[in-house]
């Protein structure tokens, strides 16, 4: 132990014998007095100092003052005792101090630093002390209950306009506790507007002792809180001296309002996209809403559903009135009933009808219905979700070190129905866990106890009745004077209506997302005030994205879409913003890998309260699929028109081939054949040398000459002159040519035509038969060799069947190509969207069948 030499030497001290009243009252005092030299030995104390730090008197004197320091706050004291010992300025020094006793527990103190100088400039250092460990833990009760539900207290002199606030609303303005809290700090965190709409409520709480309970929206400022401020004036003499009041974070309730409201926008969609009919009434039978589904199913538009109401919707049976009556006593009902379509049609219905009160209060009747004479099952009716309290007290319970509880709170009555008398001495685990609370949260709990530990959980406890309450818990260890674990005290919130919340969105969600993978739909929704988006998992995989990476901002939705639409979208985006309508455009978008895709965006705005921007949400659906099947689609189309035109083409140059060719074989059949003749029939009638009977025989020859002539003429007309409409017969006109054949050649042809109706031909048809059988006889009268000729025509359904068959020596098909004969044929054929096929072999005579569509 460090002790100073002079101490020993008599040193002044502040007691003194020959003044017996000031050393009864020095040492009577409940605070405790200690006199330092100017190097921090101890040179005099009082009683009241010796027995809170557990010396004797003669222990202490002459001590180096760090004795009653904790070593590792030594450094600072010591650092603060010279500064205030050298100071040029005497001066008086308050500090929160921490003063540990003889047996080593520590403890705080209040410590008051008084510089003394003496007339030679001697300074002695006077500290009074002040035990506060009572009002630190008073303190932290209050501090801990304040953190735990998220309050601030405040209090406003009105006289001096200052303003004190308690350590929760330091914490809650996230404001430094070493900074005196003023108005600027409160401007600073819930902005100019919610100021303004705070300060106005404090004025006429001033002027005119107005009471105060409101909602602050902080969300525009770097807090994003809401906070709901009351204010209660103290008055005296109908004059207003002081005003108290406490802060409130209710951003949790703010957010489940807003997602209930957007949760109700979504829960409409998919009703409008469900499977089944909805209808949406109230008790009386009124009815507000249907869905699709619903209209198709009773075959009523919308305005009619609400000038009917349910009487003329179903049949109103007793058991109907009875299960109407179970859901307002239940609150929901599902059975039969019978439905009454619009022309008078009964169809037996599933039904399944929930009773509710939307945020407005407003009683309501949610009824999904399917017609059960064509389904097997019911879907689970869709649920409004439900509103959450906005303001509850919350339960404290505080028990010893065997975890028997010692006392509890009004509040923890209300949510147990347990009154003080009746858990005092028992443990939470005895009466307060059922079956269904989590065994293993149980165990945790327990251990989290025995181990001293600060902790929160949520957890399922049963109240007196046996009704089943989340509770989420936040408890804090009691420390005795020892450091010791004395007992436990928690705070805890009723979060039942939470956990039912959050359960029906994530089952909304989860609806949804299943939906969105069915349809290859993604969804997305912005935050217009913080750029913060969140999107579907099907939104990450339509624009090639990575969960882990990608973080959802309006960035990366932007930086995706192609340089030549970026224009487009940013203008139907901005014209949706500033309230010109929902968006629903087409563009493309260039994913991380280079593919480009074309995207189907639709997005539609959300307002807040105030009417202003908020959010936008929208969907996606990839199309690159569809568009390139259209991009196809066009691509063959224009590829049969060309084929067409190739068609024509190849018809035209058949054409024009076909009668080259027929000029060609008449100029031959007139030169070779015709011109012979008659240059004959020229000879014989021109020869200077005949006379008698001579010459008249020779003029009979040239006659035979010249008749044989013309016949060759009528046979080369009539082979090149299509037979007249009003003439034509096909089956006289084939015949015809057969007879012709027949008379020149000696081939056998049979012709078989049984059941064939001409009058149902068409005459270009007609004449398209004649030349197909006038080419294919010219082909094997000329290449074939043939002695047998079979031609058939015959209806077969809705087809007209002409096959001509000889025995001739065919040829390969594969070396042979189809030369102008067969490229008539078939121009023709296509001409009356005709099929020809050709078969044939060497030494196996050929068969052409030509297929009509009639």
């Amino acid at each position: 132990m460090r002790v100073h030499s002079k101490s020993q030497q008599g040193f002044p001290a502040v007691g003194n014998e020959d003044n017996p009243v000031f050393n009864a009252i020095f040492n009577s005092l409940d605070v405790g007095i200690l006199l330092a030299d100017s190097k921090g030995f101890f040179l005099d104390m009082n009683d009241s100092f010796c027995r809170m730090t557990g010396y004797e008197r003669r222990e202490l004197l002459g001590q180096y003052f760090l004795t009653v320091v904790p070593e590792i706050q030594r450094d600072f004291t010591n650092y603060t005792f010279n500064s205030v010992m050298s100071s040029p300025v005497p001066r008086q020094t308050v500090i929160e101090f921490p003063i540990q006793r003889k047996d080593g527990h520590i403890f705080r103190v209040n410590c008051k630093l008084s510089v003394l100088t003496e007339p030679d400039g001697t300074r002695y250092m006077m500290v009074s002390i002040t035990d506060i460990t009572e009002t630190n833990n008073y303190k932290q009760l209050l501090e801990e209950t304040e953190l735990a539900t998220g309050i601030g207290g405040w209090q406003l002199d009105v006289q001096t306009n200052r303003l004190s606030c308690t350590e929760g609303m330091y914490k809650l303005l996230d404001t430094p506790r070493y900074n005196t809290m003023c108005w600027e700090d409160i401007l600073s965190f819930v902005g100019n507007d919610a100021y303004l709409q705070f300060k106005q409520a404090v004025h006429l709480a001033v002027d005119k002792g107005i009471p105060f309970n409101i909602e602050l929206d902080c969300s525009k400022c770097p807090s994003g809180k809401w906070i709901r401020a009351i204010g209660r004036p103290k008055q005296i003499f109908n004059r207003t001296i002081q005003l108290f009041g406490t802060f409130q974070d209710i951003t949790q309730d703010k957010l489940v309002e807003q997602m209930l409201q957007l949760g109700q926008s979504k829960y409409r969609a998919i009703a409008n996209s469900s499977l089944y009919a909805f209808i949406l009434g109230k008790p009386d039978g009124t009815i507000l809403e249907t869905n699709i589904k619903a209209r198709e199913l009773f075959g009523y538009s919308e305005e009619e559903f609400r000038k009917l109401g349910r009487q003329g919707l179903v049949v109103h049976t007793p058991e109907i009135y009875q299960m109407l009556e179970e859901r307002l006593s239940k609150g929901f009902v599902q059975g039969e009933l019978i439905g009454i379509k619009k022309n008078g049609e009964q169809i037996p219905c599933e039904f399944s009808s929930v009773y509710f009160r939307d945020i407005n209060g407003e009683d309501r009747m949610s009824t999904v219905l399917r017609d059960i004479s064509a389904k097997k099952k019911t879907e689970e009716e869709l649920k409004k979700l439900s509103g959450i309290a906005r303001e509850t007290l919350s339960p404290i319970i505080i028990c010893d070190v065997n975890s028997r509880i010692q006392w509890i709170n009004a509040a923890f009555t209300r949510v147990t129905e347990y009154t003080l008398k009746e858990a005092v001495g028992r443990r939470p685990e005895d009466f307060l866990y059922g079956e269904e609370t989590d065994r293993q949260s149980i165990v945790d709990l327990i251990e989290n106890k025995k181990a001293g530990r600060t902790f929160d959980t949520d957890i399922l406890i049963y109240t007196k009745s046996g009704r089943k309450v989340w509770v989420t818990i936040q408890a804090q260890p009691q420390l005795d004077k020892d450091g010791k674990v004395s007992g436990y005290f928690a705070i805890g919130i009723d979060s039942t209506q939470r956990r039912i919340s959050e359960e029906q969105i994530l089952y909304h969600q989860k609806l949804l997302q299943q939906a969105e993978s069915i349809a290859g739909l993604g969804s997305w929704e912005t935050n217009l005030k913080t750029g913060v988006s969140i999107w579907s998992n099907e939104m990450y995989s339509i624009f090639g994205w990575d969960t882990e990476n990608v973080v959802p901002t309006i960035g990366p939705q932007l930086s995706v879409i192609h340089d030549d639409d970026m224009e487009y979208v940013l203008n139907s985006i901005k014209d949706t913003i500033e309230g010109k309508g929902d968006f629903d455009i087409e563009h493309r978008i260039i994913r991380p890998d280079g593919n480009t895709r074309i995207i189907h965006s639709q997005g539609q705005l959300i307002k807040n309260n105030l009417g202003e921007p908020e959010k936008l949400i929208g969907v996606v659906h990839d199309v690159t699929s569809v568009k390139q099947a259209e991009e196809q689609l066009r691509n063959h189309e224009a590829a049969l028109a060309e084929e067409r035109v190739e068609h024509q083409r190849q018809i035209a140059r058949a054409t024009i081939n076909t009668q080259e060719k027929e000029r060609s074989d008449i100029g031959k059949e007139l030169h070779d054949n015709v011109n012979q003749i008659l240059a004959s029939a020229k000879l014989f009638l021109s020869s200077p040398f005949l006379e008698g009977d001579e010459r008249e025989k020779f003029t009979l020859k040239a006659a035979e000459h010249i008749h044989l002539a013309i016949e060759e003429i009528r046979k080369l007309s009539k082979s090149l002159v299509s037979p007249s409409a009003a003439d034509l017969g096909i089956i006289e006109t084939i015949n015809d040519m057969i007879a012709d054949i027949r008379w020149a050649q000696k081939i056998e042809i049979n012709f078989n035509y049984a059941g064939i109706d001409e009058a149902s031909l068409d005459y270009g048809l007609k004449l398209t038969i004649y030349r197909i059988v006038q080419e294919q006889m010219n082909n094997i009268l000329k290449h074939a060799g043939a002695s047998l000729i079979n031609i058939t025509l015959k209806e077969h359904g809705k087809k007209l069947i002409l096959t001509l068959f000889d025995n001739g020596k065919g040829f390969d098909p594969q070396i042979r190509r189809r030369g102008i004969g067969f490229n008539n044929i078939i121009n023709r054929a296509d001409v009356f969207n005709g099929k020809v096929d050709i078969q044939s072999a060497p030494g196996q005579g050929c068969m052409v069948r030509v297929v009509f569509d009639m």
